[in-house]
């Protein structure tokens, strides 16, 4: 079985489900259900004590024993990425520049991201404690009091959620876990609610299904039998999914292998997805029974009426679709949640300040300009000069433009004179004139333009002018 693909299994197990997974045991709850489609039951048996049900002290420290080692592989890797030069800043991630910005209704900003190399602790209290009424410091207090001394409120950040009902302590010290990990209850208000605490597998991992397995398969049995060739990747765990006949593998690594093969049989990895909570207890959706913290709140489990009557006529009514059918049934289409997708954050560009003022407006031109933008075009607003426009007899009509220089003209016609790049005479109101040398300036810019005969008033003038 050895090979250079193959991985290497982990000698660990984690009893309970990692922080996110949020799991209904629906097989356990309706026993008479059919099992799942494309099973098939496994061609070997086992012994009686290969299905003896593990403690919740085994369970506890099975979790621990594989968070130490999760974290452990993140640091070795995290030093190999570092030797081979790998960013590991926060902008060094994936980005596309023209990715559509996301617009929808405005709604409650979701909490900052944890620390990403932090011990998560979670704490699940019993029925009757419903944490979204309790406040984060009484849990924190109620923590640190429970540890005896051996943590601080300022070595760990405390999270309520509210609709698993679940509080989450994250922290980077190992003792800190430790310490927590053997609080069995905590005290607030007054009176003391046992809890069950388990610390998750944490960033990193990928978690995949496969189908077909037979029932109560002890985890060792079934990391002992699994293969794969995927490079990179670790097995950490692999549990059976209740009583169904399907197992969770979890692997170390950023691919999800997509065959694995169980006892030399080809199966297909399929990528896990949460299910939707649905407690049995209240009748609501988004927590399980055991956390439930109205646990005597009375409710029909089939059409989810409140306070039903006795023998009380009733339609089957999913209350995660609204279907004609049990709430958690397999033939539900939003039993499942959908695997989130982290989507790429663009690069924030340096904000340069604006200047107060400009000198000019060509020092506003060339700012614009250099934010990307386009150059300041020639106002059109503004009427024409009438130093730019030449009369030819006709009203409104303006000259061409002529791209010759003064020596060129010159050479054409020697007749001309070459005037110097200025304003026209006739822009002068003191000139004696203004109507002649309009002429005579049309006629040095353009000679080949065809002019009409001069009066002979404009000719004296030129006469007495050469």
């Amino acid at each position: 079985m050895d090979s250079t693909g193959e991985s290497q299994t982990a000698s660990v197990r984690q009893s309970e489900p990692g922080l996110g997974e949020e799991v209904m045991d629906f097989a356990a709850q309706n026993r008479d259900e059919a099992a799942l489609p494309g099973n098939c039951n496994a061609a070997f048996t086992h012994t009686a004590a290969d299905f003896s049900a593990p403690t919740e002290t085994d369970r506890t420290e099975e979790g621990w024993q594989i968070s130490q080692s999760l974290r452990a592989k993140k640091k070795q890797a995290k030093e190999r990425k570092f030797q081979q030069g790998g960013d590991f800043s926060a902008g060094s991630r994936p980005t596309t520049d023209n990715q559509p910005k996301r617009r929808g209704r405005p709604t409650r900003r979701r909490p900052p991201a944890l620390p990403k190399d932090d011990l998560k602790v979670v704490f699940r209290p019993h029925q009757g404690l419903p944490l979204k009424n309790v406040t984060t410091q009484a849990i924190s207090d109620a923590i640190v009091e429970a540890c005896q001394g051996k943590v601080r409120w300022d070595q760990f950040i405390l999270r309520i959620r509210p609709g698993s009902n679940i509080a989450l302590a994250s922290t980077p010290d190992t003792t800190v876990a430790m310490a927590m990990r053997g609080v069995t209850s905590l005290n607030i208000n007054g009176r003391p609610h046992p809890v069950n605490i388990y610390v998750t597998a944490g960033e990193g991992t990928k978690k995949g299904v496969i189908h077909g397995i037979e029932p109560h398969t002890p985890s060792e049995t079934i990391k002992a039998s699994i293969r794969f060739r995927t490079q990179s990747v670790t097995l950490v765990d692999a549990r059976m999914l209740g009583d169904s006949q399907s197992a969770v593998l979890t692997f170390f690594g950023d691919i999800l292998p997509r065959y694995v093969y169980y006892r030399g049989g080809e199966k297909e990895c399929i990528p896990f997805r949460n299910t939707v909570q649905f407690c049995r207890a209240c009748g609501a959706v988004g927590h399980r029974t055991d956390v439930c913290p109205q646990p005597d709140s009375p409710v029909c489990h089939t059409c989810g009426m409140r306070n039903p009557e006795v023998n009380h006529n009733c339609t089957p009514t999913c209350a995660i679709c609204t279907g004609n059918h049990i709430t958690g049934d397999r033939s539900c289409l939003k039993r499942l949640k959908p695997i989130r997708k982290q989507a790429a954050k663009s690069p924030k560009k340096p904000h340069k300040p604006a200047p107060r003022w400009f000198q000019s407006e060509e020092e506003e031109s060339e700012w614009e300009y250099g934010r990307g933008g386009t150059r300041k075009s020639r106002s059109r607003t503004r009427t024409p000069s009438k130093n730019r426009a030449v009369e030819t007899g006709q009203p409104g009509q303006r000259h061409p433009k002529s791209t010759s220089t003064p020596r060129a003209i010159s050479q054409d016609n020697p007749n001309a004179q070459a005037l110097p790049r200025s304003k026209p005479p006739g822009a002068c109101p003191a000139h004696s004139n203004p109507q002649a040398d309009a002429v005579s300036y049309a006629q040095a810019v353009s000679p080949t333009t065809k002019h009409k005969p001069v009066t002979p008033t404009i000719t004296e003038h030129q006469n007495t002018s050469g």
